[in-house]
């Protein structure tokens, strides 16, 4: 087989700033697109990588000003302590973020656009250390609604599963086409983009200078853990309680093989009155799927909040 084309190219961010959590984890935050617009930060689901959303957020650079980063042990984020990759550590991490980002490139209003884990993890920040966004514009967040939900054993079923997936994945290759081959074959990931598989697998693994093969930059312990908690979390019956405008633009609950998260985003609708936003005919990964009505979702729900 052919390896899938590689088309995308991610320009060099216009400015950058490596930033030192806590507990000396770095994360390096990048800055693209029109800087007299409005703010929008952005983060990936995990095991994955912004610059692999490319498809989608090249779409936003020239209204917005962007500042994008990598989830600790992701993308282009150098390793830290495999033991502090989880959930709680990413809520930590955002908050510090969120302070040092209006520092570093300039106070204005700020949207937070965050997909899968980071989608989770923006809605539990907001709970715990209040509400510090202009608005919030969440893709397909994979909530657990609670015990007795009748989304519930579908939504803990997914998470658990991929934990499983993730503990043992295989984690070296050859080089980055060959997992992006992989992708590729997936009928799972069917919807990408052409390019998409390469520019995943491009974004996700770095070369190991000892043996020459490429490596998963998160590893795969930490990926399986951050499942694992996700799964066990409670946030749903919160929801009302977050105090800005919100928005989940998720994917397809009655497409064929339709994922949890889409459907959970359709229940919280119906049970919290959340602005929920279905995009047709795709699945989890949306963002690199049908770009173009993500952007177009996104666009409006700015437009309606005045910041578009």
């Amino acid at each position: 087989m052919n390896p899938p084309p590689d088309i995308f190219r991610v320009p060099e961010p216009s400015e950058s700033f490596d930033a030192e959590m806590d507990d000396g984890a770095v994360i390096r935050v990048r800055r693209h697109g029109n800087p007299d617009g409005p703010r929008l930060v952005m983060a990936h689901g995990n095991g994955f990588a912004i610059d692999a959303y490319y498809p989608f957020w090249r779409l936003l650079t020239e209204r917005y000003d962007l500042a994008i980063y990598d989830q600790r042990n992701h993308g282009r984020n150098p390793r830290h302590d495999a033991d502090r990759h989880d959930v709680p550590a990413f809520v930590a991490d955002m908050d510090r973020l969120v302070g040092l980002i209006p520092d570093r490139f300039g106070p204005k209003p700020t949207v937070g656009v965050f997909h899968s884990i980071s989608a989770v993890t923006a809605i539990w920040h907001a709970l715990e250390h209040g509400w510090k966004w202009d608005a919030l514009a969440l893709f397909d967040p994979p909530l657990i609604p609670s015990p007795g939900h009748r989304a519930h054993e579908v939504a803990r079923t997914f998470e658990l599963g991929l934990a499983d997936w993730a503990a043992s994945r295989p984690d070296r290759f050859p080089d980055a086409m060959a997992l992006a081959a992989g992708f590729a074959r997936s009928k799972s990931l069917a919807r990408w983009v052409e390019g998409g598989h390469a520019l995943m697998a491009r974004s996700i693994t770095r070369e190991d200078p000892e043996t020459g093969e490429y490596v998963l930059c998160c590893p795969r312990e930490g990926e399986s853990r951050v499942y694992r908690t996700n799964a066990g979390l409670d946030l749903c019956p919160r929801l009302g309680e977050l105090r800005g405008p919100l928005v989940f633009i998720s994917s397809d609950p009655d497409a064929p093989h339709a994922l949890a998260p889409g459907k959970v985003g359709r229940a919280m609708k119906e049970d919290h009155g959340v602005e929920w936003t279905p995009i047709e005919n795709t699945s989890h990964l949306l963002q690199i799927e049908r770009p173009d009505a993500c952007h177009a979702a996104l666009e409006s729900f700015l437009a309606r909040q005045a910041l578009g």
